[in-house]
């Protein structure tokens, strides 16, 4: 679904796992949460609870942690999972999970995943397919419903997110996700892995949402999904269902990923420093600029 852009923030679920819970599960599961690399600043209000931390209070205190803990590494300036290391295969030999959520709401922990579908793109072309419904648990708002046409009666008797999940976990492998307005939908996908005491996504990731604000811009009056898939000449139209937002998500990304390269070999790294919000943009002279 994709809206808002800005999802409510919410609580951290506490991990299940014995023994001490330190200061770099903490970082790690925010990261997770973030759907990016972050900040020392952010690390200090939102994993460690220092409201008020003077930058270079802040800045110490992460490189303690990223110090004491080989799981984490940094990513220029920011703080990542060391397990999301950027990767230099070439765009066009990148295999891509490209996944869409259907929600009764903007929140994780309050609102609940109703369908998941994604597509997996090789050599720039859709091979597989996956797609369910999901019963949340809970009545579906009726304004939701009149957006996704998804209700109660549809999701009675599906599949639960406790075996949803997993079975798109299967699905995704080690594959990089990507999704239109990504946060959104992999703060929800590491909420609900969290909670299951089941990890989180670590593979690299792209927006198309970012994408396409910082390589179409002027090009298109609008970046929602709609635009970009008539730019981008989809056969398959969003429809506020999952598989079919995630079709035509793939269909942007091959486009965008055509833009981006323009012939060129292109590597993925290089893709996830402007299609990840606050990435860089880069030139094509490897030089960087401030994000858009």
């Amino acid at each position: 679904m994709g809206e808002p852009e800005q999802p409510t923030p919410w609580t951290l679920p506490t991990p299940g796992s014995e023994g001490a819970y330190t200061a770099g599960d903490r970082v790690r599961e925010f990261i997770a949460l973030a759907g990016r690399p972050v900040t020392p600043g952010e690390i200090a209000v939102q994993a460690l609870g220092i409201a008020g931390c003077p930058d270079p209070v802040a800045l110490r205190l992460a490189g303690d942690i990223v110090a004491a803990d080989a799981r984490l590494a940094w990513d220029g300036d920011l703080i990542a999972d060391a397990a999301g290391a950027h990767d230099l295969a070439p765009l066009a030999t990148t295999t891509f999970c490209i996944v869409d959520l259907e929600t009764t709401g903007g929140a994780p922990g309050s609102s609940g995943i109703t369908e998941i579908g994604a597509v997996r793109v090789e050599g720039l072309r859709v091979t597989e397919r996956f797609s369910t419904l999901v019963d949340p648990g809970h009545p579906i708002p009726s304004h939701i419903t009149g957006i996704t046409g998804i209700d109660d009666a549809m999701v009675r008797g599906q599949p639960v997110i406790e075996v949803a999940l997993p079975a798109f976990i299967a699905f995704a492998r080690e594959d990089v996700l990507v999704a239109h307005n990504a946060p959104f939908d992999l703060r929800f996908l590491n909420y609900e892995r969290l909670r299951l005491r089941d990890g989180y996504f670590t593979q690299p990731w792209l927006d198309t949402l970012v994408l396409a604000r910082r390589l179409l811009n002027g090009v298109v009056p609008r970046h929602d999904l709609a635009t970009l898939a008539r730019w981008a000449g989809a056969a398959i139209q969003p429809a506020h269902r999952a598989l079919a937002d995630a079709e035509a998500t793939a269909l942007v990304l091959v486009a965008l990923i055509g833009r981006l390269t323009d012939g060129a070999a292109t590597t993925l790294d290089e893709a996830m420093s402007i299609g990840q919000p606050g990435g860089l943009r880069r030139s094509r002279g490897g030089g960087e600029a401030a994000a858009a």
